[in-house]
């Protein structure tokens, strides 16, 4: 019996344990079930949604900075030169790919436990910062120091933000593996963990207005007025921020895998930059697949979020500040709704991850080309300005119900455990690379040629997506870890297990690299007993002991 317990150990079979809400207990009506399913996906994302809710807040409080201080937002004058203002939009991704980066890579050494709730810590003390930014002058002339305050704190809690990533994306994927009700589902469970970021953004506009009514901002805007919104805006934050951080003291665990792969690379004694250096070799052109599709994402789903009220303005040139952001949460729930599209078809062997992803591009490259092609008659009445409403928000649809889900999906998927939030964090580095370009050339451009650009990237994500983006549908994150060991240990040629089965290979690796020539299902099943019983005898080791 001893023997039994340590080989089920040694051979990690999971155990149905909640790492999530363990002080619900387990519910047996079905509202409980429901509402313990439900927090399942929105707890671990509620990172995302603080990261939506004051990322994408950026365009939406730009009308209220511009009122505020006219001469340094509209006029440019003194210290605030249109550079500085033009790029604020970007600085603050800098700060986020710097927290990509370094917390991707800490987090394959603390865990992502610790990494989650340093991360949180982060968040929090930048939304602080930001709830107090709007008094860092009461002189409208003096818009600098109000910038200069703005600008720091956006990027602090940037940092933050860009650390949840991969964090986020990691744990969430190794919690669904680890879970034998919801491994055939872990698509679905991991974009539903991202639709926090959907949710904080529609709700941010919701806010926003609420804010807008309270003060007194409905016809025309003041001083006072659009400090104070911008103000409580961020205050909410920071107490959304303040409750994610003290859930994650409290009751965040470690991933198992994490904790499994971190035993079984102990054993194996290699140090971390040989582990990277060797992986690289064999991962290089999924790390480029994913960082090229995440640039040509963000680029227009980052673009089109900081321009939202350029955008929302041009579709409605006549409406108030109030009603534009109206329209503005009615853009965001149509966005929300792909996010849940995307998790309803993201596991159907029929469409998923990179079906879901390409077709999504497609869309956009349609949906924005046609909108710069018939721009000028869009523009020009009523019907065509609804028209133009429905191609952009249609295009926001098709975005998240494509490219902006997979993208975080694939990420964590495509790599193995030992190297997984360190290549998440990379990746999704690289994909803010497109936001920034967004950032500095959606300032230089009008906005014929922003759509022309974002429909140029579309097709572009397309076909990086089409022959280079692997499908991990169905495949076992545990099958990337043993393809992982041979991998570390340069015996690659020796794997002959599903992860390299073609149906889960781009057709670069199948037809280029030709991966898949020791795919071998039966040798696989006897280089499997091998392994059970290696296990087994290391089992029986450890229980002497």
């Amino acid at each position: 019996m001893a023997e039994e317990k340590y080989v089920q150990g040694a051979i990690d079979v999971e155990e149905e344990e909640d790492t999530v809400t363990p002080c619900l207990g387990r519910p047996t009506s079905p509202v409980g079930k429901f509402f313990k399913w439900y927090l399942s996906w929105v707890l671990p994302g509620f990172g995302m949604f603080s990261e939506a809710y004051i990322i994408f807040a950026l365009g939406q409080i730009k009308p209220f900075q511009t009122f505020m201080f006219h001469d340094c937002f509209k006029s440019h004058k003194g210290k605030c030169n249109s550079s500085l203002v033009n790029n604020q939009s970007y600085i603050q991704i800098c700060g986020i790919i710097a927290g990509m980066l370094i917390f991707g890579a800490i987090g394959d050494v603390i865990g992502r436990k610790w990494g989650s709730r340093i991360v949180a810590a982060i968040m929090f003390s930048g939304c602080i910062l930001l709830t107090f930014t709007p008094f860092a002058t009461k002189d409208p002339t003096q818009g600098y120091k109000y910038l200069s305050f703005y600008i720091v704190s956006e990027t602090w809690y940037g940092f933050g933000v860009g650390g949840e990533y991969p964090m986020a994306s990691s744990s969430a994927s190794e919690r669904a593996e680890k879970s034998k009700s919801l491994r055939a589902l872990r698509g679905r469970e991991v974009v539903l963990t991202f639709t926090g970021q959907g949710m904080g953004n529609f709700v941010n506009g919701i806010v926003i207005v609420i804010c807008m009514a309270i003060f007194g901002q409905t016809q025309e805007l003041t001083f006072n007025g659009s400090r104070d919104v911008m103000c409580l805006q961020a205050g909410v934050g920071a107490v959304l921020c303040l409750f994610l951080t003290w859930y994650r003291f409290t009751f965040l665990h470690e991933s198992k895998m994490f904790d499994q792969e971190a035993h079984d690379s102990v054993e194996m004694s290699h140090s971390l930059m040989d582990k990277h250096f060797v992986s690289l070799q064999y991962y290089w052109s999924r790390v480029f697949a994913v960082s090229i599709a995440w640039i040509a994402n963000d680029f227009a789903f980052y673009g089109n979020k900081l321009f939202q009220s350029t955008f929302i303005t041009l579709l409605y040139p006549k409406a108030t500040q109030y009603l534009k952001q109206k329209y503005t949460i009615l853009n965001s729930f149509v966005a929300l709704v792909g996010y849940f599209f995307a998790a309803w078809l993201v596991d159907k062997k029929w469409y998923g991850r990179t079906r879901c992803q390409y077709i999504g591009f497609l869309w956009m490259f349609v949906l924005y080309i046609i909108c710069a092609i018939a721009y000028p008659s869009l523009t020009k009445s009523e019907p065509g300005l609804h028209g133009f409403q429905f191609l952009y928000f249609f295009s926001s649809f098709w975005n998240q119900f494509g490219p902006n889900c997979t993208t975080w999906l694939l990420a964590s998927e495509c790599f193995p455990t030992d190297i997984r939030a360190s290549y998440c964090g990379f990746n999704a580095a690289m994909g803010k690379l497109g936001a920034i370009i967004a950032g500095v050339v959606f300032g230089y451009v009008d906005d014929r040629e922003k759509f022309y650009i974002s429909a140029a990237f579309g097709i572009f994500g397309a076909v990086i997506s089409i022959f280079f983006q692997p499908d991990t549908t169905g495949l076992d994150l545990d099958e990337c870890d043993r393809l992982q060991r041979h991998v570390i240990n340069r015996d690659f040629d020796n794997y002959h297990g599903e992860a390299v089965n073609p149906r889960y290979l781009s057709l670069f690796e199948r037809f280029v690299l030709r991966r898949h020539r020791n795919y071998n299902p039966e040798q696989d099943a006897r280089d499997r007993e091998i392994e059970m019983h290696g296990a087994v005898q290391a089992a029986s080791k450890v229980a002497a002991i």
